[in-house]
């Protein structure tokens, strides 16, 4: 009776020790999805300037398109990134042409947000919940399970005196 008593704490042991590994694994982000539409806010502080948004975020192998809304949804700007490069557009303003979103970021708020990176973070491309990109620190405070994934809710970004927090409300993500 001993050794079965013996035999089945072992067991448990050993499941408990293989949970704390599996555990872990579920909070890391992924596996990436190919498209998806993010929807949810942007906080964005640089030294004494705040700056409050709402965005939609639409990304496909190649692209991407931010919309970048007032917090009652009136359109702002528009950035988009293909093969032909990076281009923002205002209301009543020319279009703006670079080479990346980050060059675009820094025209709109006075800092290249790292935009192209956070596009893999978002879809899950990244797993792990903290790094740093050019010369940002970025950490996943919050994920959320979508379908067969895990993917960030919350993610904070910070480099200098500019830090910037980004709130996914909703996920959808074609099949």
């Amino acid at each position: 009776m001993r050794s079965w008593l013996a035999c089945l704490a072992a067991v448990l042991l050993a499941g408990c020790a293989e949970m704390g590994d599996i555990s872990d694994a579920t909070q890391a982000l992924g596996p990436p999805l190919p498209r998806f539409t993010a929807e949810g806010r942007i906080s964005l502080r640089q030294g004494e300037r705040r700056d409050h948004l709402r965005f939609r975020w639409e990304h496909a192998p190649g692209s991407d398109v931010v919309l970048l809304m007032s917090p009652l949804g009136q359109g702002l700007a528009e950035l988009t990134r293909d093969a032909a490069g990076a281009r923002l557009i205002q209301p009543n303003q020319a279009t703006t042409v670079a080479d990346s979103l980050p060059q675009l970021a820094q025209h709109v708020f006075g800092a290249p947000l790292p935009l192209e990176a956070m596009a893999d973070w978002l879809r899950g491309a990244e797993p792990a919940l903290s790094g740093e990109v050019d010369g940002w620190r970025v950490v996943i405070s919050d994920t959320s399970p979508y379908r067969q994934s895990r993917l960030l809710r919350v993610m904070e970004a910070s480099r200098e005196d500019v830090e910037l927090k980004l709130i996914v409300d909703d996920w959808d993500a074609p099949e």
